[in-house]
Formats: structure tokens, sequence, C-alpha cells
């Protein structure tokens, strides 16, 4: 609700207009009255009210030394002078201080009512365009923000930036990386046969990252995110880790069909280290695939050991391809997988069905022959000919003859394992960019429109604001605001070049609602103001 002060010394006037007006009717409140200009004024630095009115002749101090003195320290309230003079040198003096109304005496309830009607209703909107610009300006820090900590991570986990560079890059994004030791944790959701829970592992990785300390969460893939912990004894990760996990089972207890699935590495003392044990880490949570969720492995736990723990007894044939779902598995990780963790899977899935089973040829013909039977059909769901991936790996009916040891069938599976994820990687990638292909046709139609944003983008493209984002800055590599700005200064500047448009007028048609920030957003861009840009191109013309 605005807010308004009266500064009048004739008590009938002043009386008149705060009974004659229904205040809360029309959206103001009344917020405090005076006498004069001396008396007022502490009031009005209480009270910081949007409208103030005040008579220009007053003793102490006048309409005018008050209007003065809230121009200097309240520049957005607004003055209405009321004065019984006409002469021409108070209303130069009113206007030089910046005056919003002067209005002469008599004026009836009626007449000030719609004044002040209307610059109630200034102030909402400027109130409303001030709100927009804050969630603007938010978002765009926040979008920065996760790419710009996307890309840190990706230079730690690969090890292609020193520690020290790594280090002052985190120091200016805000995140304290400097500690006696480090500790890597990989966390995967993954949903039972048929489940659904994109929104809810979104949810879940947004609650573990807030109000995080001596942690970091960053995105790894979809299903994934990386937590690097920060600590001062290896205890003390250890514990962290365990909070983190405890964490994560209480937010997934009440979903039903969604499990998780940690991968902690060792701890390390070196920052530059965390790249060697996110690649341990990485490797070992490739068992997630055989073993059961819910749980928490360690690269030094060799898998033959985990899964003899969640099998104890011999696995036979039967077992291996039916019961023991070898085919389901291999079929998950078709979809899920990735191609640098295709050896290691297939070492695993040899390792899952014994050493007996790995030793027989009949065995490895049959388990060769189903694996190979599952990617043919994953192919087919994906549109592709798997005659073309034959020429290139073999035709099984000469790999299965001239089998002779597991390693034969490792070496064959691993091979067409591998360019399988590459076809679906290429699919996957062709439908990303159809969907980047959608959302910049919406932008390029809509960027004009000031009510565009990161989520009524997203949502034309069928994706959540943080997976679209994410897809976004990886395709464009800059962020939705980015690019959003790019496409709006552009016609900005042609706009400028080529009409005679009011600077105001511009910032409407380039998608800006307030003008203020279209201007204060292009100087900052282009370094001079809109007029002085235009003036530019017509002394160079």
């Amino acid at each position: 609700m605005v807010k308004l002060f009266l500064a009048e010394d004739e008590i009938a006037m002043r009386e008149g207009i705060k009974r004659n007006i229904p205040w809360e009717s029309i959206g103001v409140e009344f917020c405090g009255e005076a006498s004069d200009g001396e008396l007022a004024w502490p009031q009005i630095l209480e009270q910081k009210p949007d409208i103030v009115i005040t008579d220009i002749k007053m003793p102490f101090m006048d309409g005018l030394q008050l209007a003065g003195l809230i121009r200097r320290e309240l520049p957005d309230t607004r003055i209405v002078i009321l004065s019984g003079y006409s002469e021409f040198e108070y209303a130069q003096e009113a206007l030089r201080i910046g005056v919003t109304e002067y209005l002469l005496k008599p004026i009836t309830p009626r007449q000030l009512r719609e004044v002040i009607e209307k610059l109630a209703a200034s102030l909402e909107e400027e109130k409303q365009k001030k709100e927009e610009r804050i969630d603007w300006l938010e978002e765009e820090k926040r979008e920065k923000s996760e790419y710009d900590r996307r890309t840190l991570f990706k230079m730690l986990l690969s090890g292609s930036m020193s520690s020290h560079a790594i280090l002052e890059k985190a120091d200016e994004m805000g995140l304290r990386l400097g500690a006696p030791y480090y500790g890597l944790l990989l966390l995967y959701v993954m949903p039972e046969e048929n489940g659904h829970g994109q929104e809810k592992t979104e949810e879940l990785f947004d609650a573990i990252g807030q109000g995080a300390e001596e942690y970091y969460v960053f995105e790894h893939s979809m299903d994934s995110v990386a937590i690097l912990m920060t600590g001062k004894t290896e205890d003390e990760i250890t514990e962290m880790a365990d909070r983190i996990r405890k964490k994560t089972a209480a937010f997934l207890e009440e979903t039903g069909d969604l499990h998780y699935f940690f991968s902690l590495g060792r701890i390390v003392s070196h920052l530059s280290q965390i790249h060697q044990v996110y690649h341990e880490a990485y490797r070992a949570a490739s068992s997630r695939f055989f073993l059961s969720p819910d749980r928490v492995v360690k690269p030094d736990r060799p898998i033959h050991q985990l899964l003899a723990r969640d099998n104890p007894k011999p696995i036979d044939t039967d077992e291996a391809l039916q019961k023991g779902n070898l085919r389901s598995i291999w079929e998950n990780f078709m979809r899920t997988g990735t191609l640098q963790e295709a050896e290691d899977f297939v070492e695993d899935a040899f390792s899952s069905i014994g050493e007996a089973n790995a030793s027989s040829i009949l065995f490895l013909n049959y388990l060769t022959m189903d694996c190979y039977f599952s990617m043919v059909r994953f192919l087919r769901e994906l549109g592709r000919d798997p005659d073309e991936v034959n020429k290139n790996i073999g035709d099984i009916n000469v790999v299965i003859g001239a089998l002779t040891s597991s390693e034969d069938a490792k070496k064959y599976l691993v091979s067409y394992l591998e360019e399988v994820i590459r076809q679906r990687d290429s699919s996957t990638s062709s439908r990303n960019d159809q969907i980047i292909e959608t959302a910049l046709s919406y932008i390029d139609s809509n960027f004009t429109d000031g009510s565009m944003s990161l989520q009524t983008t997203a949502a034309f493209a069928g994706l959540s604001p943080n997976r679209f984002s994410t897809l976004f800055s990886h395709e464009m590599g800059m962020t939705f605001i980015e690019y959003l700005i790019g496409k709006r200064m552009e016609r900005a500047c042609e706009l400028l070049m080529t009409t005679d448009m009011k600077g105001f007028e511009i910032a409407y048609a380039s998608g800006y609602n307030d003008p203020h920030y279209f201007s204060s957003t292009f100087k900052k861009l282009k370094g001079m103001s809109p007029m002085e840009y235009r003036k530019r191109g017509e002394t160079e013309a």
C-alpha cells in the first residue's frame, strides 16, 4: 500500500484533506501529518512516505525548503505542492527542486483525490517494474553462477587446471575449497523399473546442496551429482559422507520408487588429486548396475567381493541370465550408462556370473549371443540398422565360432556395446538439438515480450528450468539470459540506427518493461548510453 504524509499549517485545510478522502479505498495509507516543515521532516525521515503533500507557505520551514530536503534524502518520494500563490517564481523553484505536482488553492477533495490516485497508480507500476528487475537480476546471477560452477568443476575433475588456479577461481565465486582433506562422493538416483522421478531427483539434488558449508554439490549427469567434501580430518570427511547418505535416504524414503547409490572415493590431502579420486569413484560406480541399491561402495572393494556378499550362493546359467536379471541389467546400462563405463561394465558383468560360468565356452556362447540380441533390439528401438554395426564390429556367427575364452567374449561385447552407446548418444544429441532449435525459434519470435524468462522458455521446451538451463548452456556455450540479452541488445542497436524512436520506445520494443533498466544494461554492455550510441552512428555515417 502507498504511504502518504501531509504537511499543512491551516488546521481546517489539513482536517478537510484528511477526513474527506477515503484513503484505504484508494489503496493509500495516511501515515502522518504536521503543521509546519520543521515538525514534518523528522516524521518523514522515519515513515519514508511514497507521497508528501505540503503547503508552500508554512512557518519555521516552508514547503519548498521541505521539498528540497525530501528530494535529497528520499529521491523516489513524490511531492505535491499546495499553493495559494500563483507567482511564477514559486512554480519555477518547485520545478527546479523536482516536485511532482504543483496545485493551486482552492482545490476540491475530488480534484486532490484524482491526483493522488494517479500518483499511487504510477508508484505501484514502478514498484512492480522494480520487483521484475530484481527477479531478472537474481535469475541472471543464479544462472551465471551455475554455469561458472559447472565449468570450474569440469576443470577440477579433468585435472586441466592447476590447484592454484582452481582455488583462485573458486574464491572469486565464493567457494572456499582450501582444506587439509578432501573427499568425493558420486550420488546416483535410480528409479525402479518403469519408475519416473526426474522432478523428485532434481528436488533431492537441490535439497542436499541447501545450507551446505563444508561440501559442494555439482551436476554430474541427469541422474547423478558429484559432491566435493572438505574437512580438517579424515574422520570429519567420513562422518560428512554418512550424514549426506542419511539425508538422501530420508528424502527418498517417501517416494517408494527411487533409490540411491553412492560411490565414495578415497580421502586425499591435495586438491590436485581429486581428478584421480574421481576416476576411481567413477569406475566403482559402474557396479550400480549389478549390486543392490541404497548403499555406498568404495573403489578399494573389488566388485566380485561385493557380489559374493549380495549373492552368497553359486550362480548357475539359468540364474545368471534369468533370475539374476543380467539381461535386464544389460538393457538398463544401454539406457543410462556412459561410453566411459562400457569396458568396466562388461568386466563387472563377467564377475557377476561366477568363475565357473566364465570358464565354460558353451556358457560364453550363450551369454554373448543373449547380450548381442539385447543390443540389436535396442538399436532397432533407436531406429538404427544393426547390420551397419555388424559390418564394423563383426558378424555374430563368426565371433561365436571363433570364441575360445572369456577375454574374446569381453573384447567383442565391449566393442559392440560402445558402438551402441555412441548410437544412443547420437540420438540423444539429435533430440537435444531439436529441443535447442525449438527453444531458439521460440526466443527469436518472442524476445520482445517483457515477460519472457527461463521458466517460460523451459516450459515451452518441455523441460524443467534446471535441466533446460544446463542443456542450453552446454549446447550454446552461454547462459539463456546472456543469449536473450544479446537478442534484445541487437534489436535495440538496430532501432537506434534505423529509426527516430525515443529511448523508452526502443526499450519497450526490445523487450524491456523498464526503460531505466534498459539504459543501464545497454551502457554496461556497449560502454555508452543508447543516445550516445545513436549519435556515434550518425557521426560515422
